[in-house]
C-alpha cells in the first residue's frame, strides 16, 4: 500500500473514531442503576489515538460538577501527529446530565466538529416533563419522543461503568442519536491484563455489538479504576482499525469514589 493511500486510510479511520469518541461507542434500553447515587467530583482522563501503529489523535474526557446533582461530562478529540499532517479535525461532545434517583439523566447533549471544509453542530435538549427530545441540526429543530432511561451518546459511558461496578456483565441501552433512538447491546467477553501508561491493570473486555453499518467496537475497562475504559478499539465495516489508549488521569472516576453514607 502506498504511503499516500495508507495516510488517507489513517485519516478516514481517525475521523470515524472522533465521531464515536468512544465513545463507541461510541457507546443503550432501560437504565435503572441499582447502586447508590454517585458522588460527582472533578475527573480528567487523557488518551492517545493510534492507527497502523502511528499516533493520529488525542482525546480527553472531563467530568465537571456543576451544582446540586448536575454535572458536565465532556469529550474533546483532535488529530495529532500523522493525523494532523493529513487533516485537522476537532470534535467536542458535551453532556449536561444529572443524577436522577439511582440513574443518570441527560439534560442537554451537544456535538461540535470542526475542520478544514467541514463543520457539524448538533444539539439534543431533553424535555423530560413532556417526554420528548428537541433535536437541532443544520438550522432545523424537530421533536422525538423519549422514554425514561434514555441516555445520550456520551453519558452512557458513565452508565456502563456504573453497571459494571455493580456486577452486571450484559447491558442494553437506548441512546438518542442522530434524531432517532438506537438500541445498543454490550456484553463482557472475558478478562485481560494490560500494560498501560498507568501501570499493569486487570481489565474486563467489553464487546459493543453493533450492526453492519457501524462496524465493531471493543472496550477494556479497568476494575481498579471503577471500570473506566483504558483501551478502546473501533473497526469500521471496511476493516480499518483505530485504537485509543489511556495516558493519564487526574482524580478518580465516580464509580470508585466513596458513595454518600458509605
Amino acid at each position: 500500500m502506498g504511503t499516500h493511500r495508507k495516510g488517507i486510510f489513517v485519516c478516514i479511520g481517525l475521523i470515524d473514531m472522533l465521531r464515536a469518541a468512544f465513545v463507541l461507542l461510541s457507546m443503550l434500553g432501560c437504565l435503572v442503576c441499582s447502586a447508590a447515587p454517585l458522588q460527582m467530583e472533578r475527573f480528567v482522563a487523557r488518551f492517545v489515538l493510534k492507527s497502523f501503529g502511528t499516533t493520529v489523535g488525542r482525546s480527553e474526557w472531563r467530568l465537571i460538577p456543576i451544582e446540586g446533582k448536575q454535572f458536565l461530562w465532556e469529550s474533546r478529540s483532535e488529530t495529532a501527529g500523522a493525523g494532523a499532517l493529513l487533516r485537522d479535525v476537532y470534535v467536542t461532545e458535551r453532556s449536561e446530565s444529572e443524577i436522577y434517583g439511582q440513574s443518570f439523566r441527560p439534560l442537554v447533549y451537544r456535538y461540535d466538529r470542526y475542520g478544514k471544509d467541514v463543520a457539524r453542530n448538533v444539539q439534543v435538549a431533553f424535555d423530560w416533563q413532556n417526554g420528548v427530545a428537541l433535536n437541532t441540526a443544520k438550522g432545523h429543530t424537530w421533536r422525538m419522543p423519549v422514554a425514561p432511561g434514555t441516555l445520550d451518546k456520551l453519558n452512557y459511558l458513565l452508565a456502563l461503568m456504573s453497571y459494571l461496578s455493580d456486577g452486571k456483565r450484559s447491558m442494553r441501552y437506548t441512546i438518542a442519536d442522530g434524531g432517532r433512538l438506537k438500541v445498543y447491546d454490550m456484553k463482557a467477553d472475558g478478562t485481560e491484563t494490560l500494560k498501560t501508561a498507568l501501570g499493569t491493570l486487570k481489565t474486563l473486555k467489553i464487546q459493543h455489538l453493533r450492526d453492519g453499518n457501524y462496524g465493531e467496537a471493543t472496550l477494556w475497562c479497568a476494575s481498579a479504576l471503577g471500570f473506566l475504559p483504558v483501551k478502546l478499539e473501533r473497526r469500521n465495516r471496511e476493516g480499518r482499525l483505530v485504537s485509543m489508549y489511556i495516558q493519564s488521569i487526574e482524580g478518580m472516576p465516580p464509580t470508585v469514589m466513596k458513595k454518600p453514607g458509605g
